[in-house]
């Protein structure tokens, strides 16, 4: 417990002890009914303190019915991470927002780089008939190559970096590869059961 947090228990077991001063100087009001109300008021009292003990927990839930809703969106939670569900295929994909328009990913930490494929590069502005494809990948299909480009603006969560290098594949991909390069730009990343938790 934080010294903030006692001082606001403190604060409202005096607030409680002044109610029930206030109600017990009444005339009216006999011990049975004092003793009813002091109660009730502590069940209250009691409430809020549980509610504001568990709100993490309550947060997570709520994010967790978020992703299990739109799974390829990555959740923010009260701890300031980004949570991202597996998906029916084990595993995990989410949309970001390059230089403002949506991509869908599939995360790769055996992947070096962020790799798009020539659609994906074409939709978010990329000239892709001036790239230069003269990096080697060796990927699952093979080898292939890739040609750099500089992303200006990379979007998660409402979460923007600036200036990440990635690289579009000359050959054919199904999906979008988020690879370390990105993944990097956490201070840690975790799988933790079906989740995948980034922080920041």
């Amino acid at each position: 417990m934080q010294d903030g947090d006692l001082q606001q228990i403190i604060y409202l077991i005096i607030l409680i002890s002044v109610m029930v001063i206030g109600v017990s100087s009444r005339r009216e009001m006999t011990l049975k009914k004092i003793i009813k109300y002091s109660l009730i008021w502590l069940g209250v009292a009691f409430g809020f303190i549980v509610l504001y003990a568990y709100r993490f927990e309550f947060g997570d839930f709520k994010n967790r019915i978020s992703g299990e809703i739109n799974p390829t969106s990555a959740q923010l939670n009260q701890r300031g991470q980004l949570v991202i569900n597996i998906s029916d295929d084990s595993h995990f994909y989410v949309k970001l927002l390059i230089n403002k328009v949506p991509v869908l990913f599939m995360i790769d930490t055996g992947a070096s780089d962020i790799m798009l494929s020539l659609k994906d590069a074409n939709k978010i502005g990329i000239n892709t008939r001036n790239l230069i494809f003269n990096r080697p990948y060796q990927t699952a299909n093979g080898r292939s190559f890739g040609a750099s480009i500089l992303l200006k603006e990379v979007e998660i969560s409402g979460i923007k970096f600036k200036d990440i290098y990635a690289s579009v594949n000359e050959g054919d991909m199904g999906v979008a590869l988020l690879g370390m390069s990105f993944l990097r730009r956490f201070s840690k990343y975790e799988f933790f059961q079906d989740r995948l938790v980034l922080t920041l």
